[in-house]
């Protein structure tokens, strides 16, 4: 038999022929064929990805347009029936940003469910229950937060920050020092990785009097961040606190050569300048200061210092006054203003404006002394008497107690006066620093009271 060039079939064919042979098939063996059973047809499956716009929304969240990102968050929200977790986060942070506190941590919630309750999300409700006020609760969220988050400093530098604004409270056997304890929270490995957590640790340490602690951390922050100006003021500042002026003008120095403007380098070094009395080059340095930030109170309190100091008394009023209005609550301002009317033989006005200092800075001896030395002049012989002792016994300075000397040679209490000017003695030899006018005149005085022991009373 020869062999066919056709395939053979095998197999079952349908033919369907009319009516008939769409309902019974026909085989070609002549045996009928099962009925086919009517299937509708397969829905089409939409896979939707619900994070295809989150590019789009970060990109508008980092470059601060709130208001598109608000409104892709809106339509995302509205399409995808809120399940976008990325979308609740940011709307949660620009909530916070906004200061709308309460609805940012309802978006937080919302995202911390959809995320299958991350505990990542304490740290941002930890972050709003800070800015609240609610301290406590916060340290807690932020210690969940800090399970699954050790090695983000961010989360160690907030949990400080609440713990610094704990009260106080003595525990059996020992007190709770919430400055210590956010110090001793910060010694961490993760402190040498964030310059902003250092720099709240030498903060700290400069609260607790660590100042070898302070400048270790200032220097630690200046290693990461060499350009950071804040950091080289503060490290400034804690030097010219030791004594150390030549390492903090060279800090000032550094800070100025990066940023030429900065006014409160330039505030720093004005106010160094004034103490070595040198008014006119420190008020040069004013004039640039100003021009960076007018408003500024201590700047304005400095400028009518240096103003006075000149002798233009009515140019350093108005200076002052400009500061009390900018800093109403900054009791040196209110002191210098009481003395600048005292020169100017205002002695009303004075009192009012160092007893406005004495109420915004209860128990400062140097504020009693000049409402003593004003009530001499006033010719109130009693109160001023009285607050002479007071301002000695909060604290004896050496031109206080000096000022009392004179005061009471003056009322022929030479007794009290010889006093004074033994114990104003006495603290010279305790190392206090004392000028050498007040030196002079308390030898002056010194003399002419041992010639009154020595003159006998005459007799009437």
């Amino acid at each position: 038999m020869e062999e066919s060039n056709q395939d053979e079939i095998i197999g079952v064919v349908t033919v369907h022929n009319g009516e008939d042979g769409e309902q019974n098939g026909v085989e070609t063996n002549g045996t009928e064929a099962e009925p086919v059973p009517d299937r509708p047809p397969p829905k089409r499956v939409e896979i939707l990805d619900c994070n295809s716009l989150n590019g789009l929304m970060y990109h508008y969240f980092a470059q601060g347009d709130y208001i598109e990102c608000k409104s892709l968050i809106g339509e995302i929200q509205s399409k995808y029936k809120e399940k976008n977790e990325a979308a609740f986060h940011v709307r949660g942070l620009i909530a916070r940003n906004e200061g709308e506190l309460e609805e940012a941590m309802d978006c937080f919630e919302k995202a911390y469910q959809l995320s299958g309750k991350n505990k990542k999300y304490f740290y941002e409700t930890g972050r709003c229950k800070f800015l609240l006020g609610r301290h406590q609760i916060a340290v807690e969220q932020l210690r969940k937060a800090s399970e699954v988050m050790k090695d983000n400093p961010k989360v160690w530098y907030w949990m400080a920050r609440a713990i610094y604004h704990l009260p106080s409270e003595k525990i059996p056997g020992k007190t709770f020092n919430p400055t210590e304890t956010a110090r001793n929270l910060l010694m961490g490995s993760t402190v040498a990785k964030d310059t902003e957590l250092i720099t709240f640790l030498g903060r700290l340490c400069e609260e607790l009097q660590d100042t070898e602690g302070a400048i270790a951390a200032y220097e630690s922050a200046m290693k990461l961040q060499p350009d950071n100006t804040d950091v080289m003021i503060r490290l400034a500042l804690v030097l010219l606190r030791m004594g150390k002026e030549k390492e903090g003008f060279e800090q000032l120095g550094n800070c100025l050569a990066y940023d030429p403007s900065n006014s409160q380098a330039i505030l720093t070094l004005g106010s160094i300048m004034q103490q070595h009395y040198d008014h006119d080059v420190a008020l040069n340095k004013y004039r640039v200061a100003a021009d960076a930030c007018d408003y500024n109170g201590c700047l304005w309190n400095n400028i009518g210092i240096g103003l006075l100091a000149r002798n233009k008394s009515a140019a350093a009023h108005s200076a002052l006054k400009k500061a009390s209005f900018i800093s109403p609550l900054d009791y040196k301002i209110s002191f210098n203003l009481g003395v600048l009317h005292d020169i100017m033989k205002l002695h009303c006005s004075a009192l009012h404006y160092i007893k406005l200092c004495t109420e915004l800075k209860p128990n400062n001896a140097k504020a009693v002394g000049a409402m003593a030395v004003i009530m001499s002049h006033m010719n109130d012989v009693k109160n001023a008497r009285a607050a002479y002792k007071k301002s000695i016994e909060l604290q004896p300075s050496p031109s206080i107690v000096l000022n009392y000397a004179i005061f009471e040679y003056r009322t022929k209490n030479f007794a009290a006066a010889s006093t004074a000017v033994q114990i104003y003695k006495q603290l010279e030899a305790s190392g206090m620093k004392c000028s050498a006018n007040h030196k002079q005149t308390a030898s002056l005085l010194d003399s002419v009271l041992k010639q009154h022991e020595e003159t006998p009373p005459t007799e009437n």
